[in-house]
């Protein structure tokens, strides 16, 4: 992990998800240990962060959908406590390949792909935004009940505006740009 995170975090969550026939509805919430180790604010021998994240989605014809939703996450140490949101939109579509009749065919393969942009959100002093990639194998629409979920965030974001009121300062600090990325795997079972 980066941005002054610990090496390593243990992650649980649990969540809740309708396929209706015309939307889609998905809510989760997650806890990870994840603690702050490089933060200028040390020591902070503890901290865990949690998040909340709900979507709703329009099924468009021929699998595909778009949507809007929301995401939350607070921060916490033994020295201070911050949290946040941002508006994300997107859309995802769903593959499916059939059991064909020919000789040496496969099975079932379903898959979901989806594409939300996260917005600044409150989070405005560091301005994070960018691409969050999902990818679901099989598919949620298929009635199954393990799922492997792979997601990648690319976040363009800049150095924490620390004083608005100094315009030399808030100037450096929003020209200071770089890009941050984090990948999760998520082994799920739906009841």
């Amino acid at each position: 992990m980066g941005g002054g995170y610990a090496r390593f975090a243990e992650v649980g969550g649990a969540g809740f998800r309708i396929d209706a026939k015309r939307f889609l509805l998905d809510v989760s919430g997650q806890y990870d240990s994840g603690r702050k180790v490089n933060d200028n604010d040390q020591p902070n021998p503890k901290g865990h962060e949690r998040g909340l994240v709900g979507s709703v989605y329009y099924r468009l014809p021929a699998s595909w959908s778009v949507g809007a939703g929301v995401r939350w996450s607070e921060l916490s140490t033994t020295n201070y406590r911050k949290s946040s949101w941002a508006p994300t939109i997107g859309g995802s579509k769903d593959y499916f390949r059939h059991h064909c009749q020919l000789e040496n065919c496969g099975g079932d393969f379903s898959l979901r792909l989806g594409i939300d942009y996260v917005l600044k959100g409150s989070n405005w002093q560091n301005g994070t935004q960018g691409p969050l990639v999902t990818f679901y194998v099989p598919s949620p629409a298929a009635k199954r009940h393990i799922f492997w979920r792979e997601t990648v965030g690319i976040y363009r974001v800049y150095d924490t505006v620390t004083d608005r009121t100094n315009a030399l300062l808030t100037s450096q600090q929003m020209s200071s740009h770089y890009w941050d990325n984090f990948a999760e795997f998520t082994l799920m079972y739906r009841y």
